[in-house]
């Protein structure tokens, strides 16, 4: 079975349950025995999409703290909910990942360990944060880890604001270039146009795409087209969080060879011959 949201008392796994009243209220219990006393309450919740995900999490910080004086609290939180509304973009929305951070910074965590934010401004919203950087997280696939070693793939980033994060990928990595893609978006609707290879000479290569979410996909089929009319040889794509809400098989189906992900949010449960699952235990394992 999956699971979603765990506890570590001095890293050891306490069992948890939950489930949901027939008014649609979720409830949690730990089923685990716990001590009068701990040095770390260690919680990890993925793959938390919305309220009665917190709701569930703010439960069993209470039922901890109810019976066991915990000394320090840490939050393994690989995917950010509601980073991607990381500002007022227009009129009438809201900032909501500062409505989020409001919420869990009530839950006092003496570190919130996020994988790969999508947004700068968590760090500032959220109270003792600590980013795990993207480039830890990709090196985590073993099969990427032996293709750079051989200095087998050459990076892409998709567009000019993942240059930062492409730049220190490349020293991890080794890589002495990478390609750099442009694309326009409208703000209001969504929609991707223009897309274009601006720097990195990619003919007769194997690229690696490398960016922190995929979501439909729209950015890496237009950037796939993009390079094989460039001359790449393969096109692969990692991305730390795979929401895929259209299926791995849209982008395979459309110019992308191979997908790295973690199970921050896509379920580890989820297989293709063509995708590989880095498994988040892993990462904060290390």
């Amino acid at each position: 079975m999956e699971k979603r949201l765990q506890l570590f008392i001095d890293n050891q796994e306490i069992a948890i349950t939950n489930g949901v009243f027939p008014d649609g209220a979720v409830w949690l219990k730990v089923t685990g025995a716990l001590p009068d006393t701990a040095r770390l309450m260690r919680i990890r919740a993925a793959a938390m999409r919305d309220m009665n995900d917190f709701m569930l999490l703010a439960q069993l910080v209470d039922a901890v703290h109810h019976t066991t004086d915990v000394l320090v609290s840490h939050l393994e939180l690989p995917w950010l909910p509601w980073a991607r509304q990381d500002r007022y973009m227009v009129p009438g929305d809201s900032f909501a990942l500062k409505v989020f951070a409001r919420q869990l910074n009530t839950l006092r965590f003496d570190k919130v360990k996020v994988l790969d934010p999508h947004s700068d401004a968590a760090g500032a919203a959220i109270d003792n944060f600590v980013t795990v950087p993207q480039e830890v997280c990709l090196l985590h696939s073993p099969t990427l880890a032996r293709q750079f070693q051989q200095q087998a793939l050459m990076l892409v980033a998709p567009d000019a604001g993942a240059l930062k994060k492409i730049d220190a990928v490349a020293r991890a990595v080794g890589a002495s270039d990478y390609a750099v893609l442009s694309k326009k978006r409208d703000v209001a609707s969504g929609n991707l146009t223009g897309f274009a290879l601006v720097s990195g000479e990619v003919k007769g290569r194997d690229v690696l795409i490398v960016d922190d979410l995929c979501d439909a996909g729209g950015t890496f089929i237009g950037s796939a087209q993009v390079l094989r009319d460039a001359g790449a040889r393969s096109v692969s794509l990692y991305v730390t969080h795979g929401i895929f809400s259209k299926g791995v098989e849209h982008l395979l189906e459309n110019g992308i060879d191979a997908i790295y992900t973690t199970t921050s949010i896509t379920s580890p449960t989820l297989a293709h011959p063509k995708l590989e699952l880095i498994d988040i235990a892993a990462i904060y394992g290390a």
